[in-house]
């Protein structure tokens, strides 16, 4: 874990009764790294506040008259909130719903000292200079690190976890009932939902210890990603591949960025059609760029280009046509004729294997 400078954190406390509220603000005083603005006796007055000024965190009751604390921190959910929430109550029971609800933090009364110290270690956020940002890894597999703290790797709780991370980096922005549909088909709207809440919470968590939940943006209707708080090889793929071939550094990059199949050695069946589809936006991308070199009668770097796209898919007629063609225009009748050996070879080898067994091309793709 590194060591890092925290700026301060805004805080308000929640509790209509005045002697928990006095003991609570009077911790959160001995703490350099929290300013509390100011204290509520209803949670009717804190949402306003909320509303109006900056807040990072709320020490909140849940057992409270009119509105109870659950019901104020549903609120802070639905509307986008990026108020942190810590329930501090003297109820156990309540735990479960707290983390649905996307809670930091629970808190028993009485509130001793070194607990609330580990609290606010876990809510101290690096200074906006020293921020650190996400490194995330599609290509090839799925790893996410954090960036410039020496590549360590982010834990997740279960593969759940990290299959819901990786399906909100692929989609960037998801409502919830998409991914009820997707990662939790078959359970009734209330299980999936609870599903989501409480995975979401893991995910959240597990950003929390680097000061990078901000990564994640949530709602009462949709999950998404800010982009601006880390770097993702498949953002960087999509935004390139539009124009890359226009340019050999740009397609030097294109062609560095995927380096393996989309989410490699996961069996995240969303995730299979997109990676046929970036394959083939690649492969249309070198095809592009390698008949651009050929019209500037730069035949080898084509060739390269046309061996790159058989690497990718050994059985693209067109590619391995383009390059024999290639091979006949500069004089090369042998490698031309060699090409043409290895590709029927390669044909009656696969037609030999479907004989066999009619369903191997399905788990190859599927592998």
């Amino acid at each position: 874990m590194y060591e890092r400078e925290v700026s301060t954190i805004k805080a308000i406390i929640v509790d209509d009764e005045k002697l928990a509220r006095d003991r609570l603000a009077s911790l959160l005083a001995e703490l350099e790294s929290i300013e509390l603005c100011v204290t509520f006796g209803d949670a009717a007055s804190a949402l306003k506040y909320v509303e109006d000024y900056a807040v990072d965190v709320v020490f909140l009751d849940i057992s409270m008259p009119e509105m109870d604390g659950m019901e104020f921190a549903n609120i802070l959910l639905k509307h986008g909130s990026l108020a942190k929430v810590v329930f501090v109550t003297g109820y156990g029971e309540y735990a479960v719903n707290a983390f649905e609800l996307e809670a930091v933090d629970y808190l028993l009364k009485p509130v001793s000292r070194e607990r609330l110290m580990k609290t606010v270690s876990r809510l101290s956020k690096p200074k906006k200079s020293e921020e650190k940002r996400l490194s995330v890894t599609c290509f090839g597999g799925f790893s996410v690190s954090v960036y410039g703290d020496g590549g360590e790797s982010i834990s997740w709780r279960s593969p759940k976890v990290e299959e819901l991370f990786a399906f909100l980096i692929c989609k960037g922005r998801v409502s919830r009932d998409e991914i009820a549909d997707t990662l939790w088909d078959g359970f009734t709207p209330d299980k999936a939902m609870k599903n989501i809440n409480s995975t979401v919470y893991y995910i959240r968590k597990a950003l929390l210890q680097y000061g990078l939940e901000e990564c994640m943006v949530t709602n009462h209707r949709q999950i998404s990603i800010n982009t601006k708080k880390l770097y993702c090889d498949l953002y960087e793929f999509e935004r390139l591949q539009k124009s890359a071939w226009n340019t050999v550094s740009g397609l030097e990059k294109l062609n560095e960025l995927y380096c393996g199949e989309l989410f490699h050695g996961k069996t995240y069946e969303w995730s299979f059609a997109k990676a046929h589809t970036l394959e083939e936006s690649l492969i249309v991308n070198l095809l592009k760029a390698a008949k651009q070199y050929e019209n500037q009668e730069e035949f080898i770097k084509a060739q390269h280009l046309y061996w790159r796209v058989l690497e990718l898919n050994p059985f693209h007629e067109e590619a391995c046509r383009y390059l024999i063609a290639n091979y006949m225009t500069n004089g090369q009748q042998r490698k031309a004729h060699q090409l043409r050996q290895q590709m029927e070879q390669l044909l009656l080898d696969e037609t030999a294997e479907l004989s066999r067994n009619p369903f191997s091309w399905i788990l190859q793709k599927g592998s």
